[in-house]
């Protein structure tokens, strides 16, 4: 069943899980509402992402125009789209439209069952300051919801955000950003525990700590309960972490269990863990899928850059007694579906610990089988980075053709393992492939040693002429994309037109990205992506 956010409590039971991708054996067990066809002309329309229309404090609603608060001053409200909290401790709090809100001291907020924490509903929402929020709900604990084109972003900026996601539901998350991104920067520090819950009626199906997607609410584009077709949808499915802290921990999960969990249909995704950023990630064990990292693509390209950052991802062993090519489990696995792209997994400068039953870490791209090959996705070590676990570790190709089963594919990727020159045709159980994989780097006096043997410049590291140019990681002194206009300590608040220039200028960019990408996408995959929920 699907169920709809309604305008006041924001209050829901909405699912963390995905539309199905290529992989549809942990896909069709994350179907997520589906999204409607849009006109090619409303993608080139411009959309005003607006101040909050209404916020609801602890189950009263508070409409736009009127500043409002409590006697104690422990939050308040300009009537627009600025919230304070200064010793909040109370429940929900949600808002239809852009929410920025500054965290000031020790804030507790504790929703009833059924209720996210704090969620916003056709609009971003921001967390900055330099306070302490502690966030608990049983499911989707922070949450924004986006229309495709704009919206659905969630910021958290410098603040310290500790978010627990108590379990009790069917599919859970800790942060969630439907049709939008994650962006966490500025020196925050971020904690994150999705539980499954005990004595619960049934086990938990999906646990996500960060779930991010470009898909739509159902309910968000069209009444009624008609199937519909596929569509693209151009903004969303972007997790960034940027000179931040992020932790998260999973529990066990019937189905599938992951600490940073991205989907995007008919577009690329990409997800940063730059400058500085120390991330430890350590996902549950579960019957299909664990991951630390789960990016996936379906009609697009998976781009993820580490930069001079730390980053350990760990998942447990899957399951026992389940069939091994079912019941998966990665470090860091990256999964697209792209002609004409190389999807990549580009590690600079950094420290890598990723440790998997099936693999380390893994990068694929997937298409029909009994085709020719798309470009094979690529691990790309850069700035000195060394295998130093396994000790004779090296960059391995795949290539697999799976011509059995209900969806049969050709698969052409890299994973780490044991030094070799042969290609590994299935990384399921293969003695060659790296369940541990540690990778440092040394004293990285230069980015690239080695200079290439031709006289060009370096090429762009994750090559996408249709991409947005501020997207692509080729620029290694970038900051991330995502720009947040945060308050000051003393409480000047923002214009609510930054947070609307800022969704539109993304979801133009995106927009363009998206019609590009349509043209060239073949009608075969059609029938392959229906939704089987």
């Amino acid at each position: 069943m699907r169920t709809q956010i309604h305008d006041n409590p924001i209050d829901h039971g909405r699912a963390c899980s995905l539309s199905h991708g290529t992989w549809r054996r942990v896909g069709a067990k994350l179907a997520c509402a589906g999204a409607c066809a849009l006109m090619a002309g409303q993608l080139l329309l411009p959309s005003v992402a607006l101040a909050a229309d209404w916020v609801n404090v602890g189950g009263t609603q508070y409409d736009a125009g009127t500043a409002a608060g409590d006697e104690a001053g422990t939050w308040s409200w300009d009537g627009a789209d600025d919230m304070k909290l200064n010793g909040y401790d109370g429940g929900s709090i949600g808002a239809k439209g852009n929410l920025t809100i500054g965290v000031t001291g020790t804030n507790t907020v504790t929703a009833d069952a059924g209720q996210s924490a704090i969620a916003v509903k056709n609009g971003n929402l921001a967390i900055t300051g330099d306070g302490t929020l502690n966030a608990t709900a049983q499911n989707d604990v922070i949450t924004a919801i986006g229309d495709g084109r704009t919206g659905g972003d969630v910021t958290i900026s410098g603040v310290s955000v500790n978010a627990t996601a108590s379990g009790a539901a069917e599919n859970v998350a800790g942060i969630r950003a439907t049709a939008g991104s994650v962006t966490i920067d500025k020196g925050a520090d971020v904690k994150i525990e999705a539980k499954s819950a005990e004595g619960s009626w049934r086990p938990m199906e999906v646990i996500c700590g960060i779930h991010a997607d470009n898909i739509p609410n159902r309910h968000a584009a069209q009444e009624g309960e008609q199937e519909e077709s596929d569509s693209a949808y151009e903004h969303g499915g972007d997790v960034t972490v940027d000179g931040a802290s992020l932790s998260i921990k999973t529990g066990d999960a019937s189905w599938a269990s992951m600490c940073i969990n991205t989907f995007g249909i008919k577009k690329n995704t990409l997800m940063k863990i730059v400058n500085g950023a120390d991330v430890t990630l350590s996902a549950g064990s579960a019957a299909s899928l664990s991951a630390g990292i789960s990016a996936r693509s379906q009609d697009g390209a998976v781009w993820m850059l580490v930069e001079k950052s730390n980053l350990t991802s760990r998942s447990l062993s899957a399951a026992s007694g389940i069939d091994a090519d079912r019941n998966q489990s990665f470090g860091i696995m990256a999964e697209a579906n792209t002609r004409f792209e190389t999807p990549r997994i580009q590690i600079f400068k950094s420290k890598i610990e990723a440790s998997g039953a099936t693999a380390g870490i893994y990068a694929i791209n997937r298409n029909v089988v009994n085709t020719t090959m798309y470009h094979a996705a690529m691990i790309d070590l850069r700035g000195n980075a060394t295998i130093t676990i396994p000790m004779d570790g090296a960059v391995r190709d795949v290539k697999k053709d799976v011509d059995t089963g209900q969806w049969p594919s050709s698969q052409s990727g890299q994973v780490i393992g044991v030094a070799g020159s042969s290609t590994i045709s299935d990384i399921v159980g293969s003695a060659e492939v790296a369940h541990d994989v540690v990778i440092d780097f040394g004293d990285g006096q230069e980015p690239d040693p080695t200079p290439d043997p031709e006289p060009a410049p370096e090429p762009d590291p994750m090559p996408n002429p249709e991409q947005k140019p501020d997207l692509k990681p080729v620029d290694k002194d970038a900051k991330t994309t995502k720009t947040v206009t945060t308050k000051t300590a003393a409480g000047a608040k923002n214009a609510s037109g930054a947070l609307a220039a800022t969704g539109d200028s993304a979801a133009m960019a995106a927009a363009a990205l998206g019609i590009a990408g349509a043209s060239v996408i073949g009608a075969g995959f059609v029938a392959s992506k229906r939704r089987n929920r």
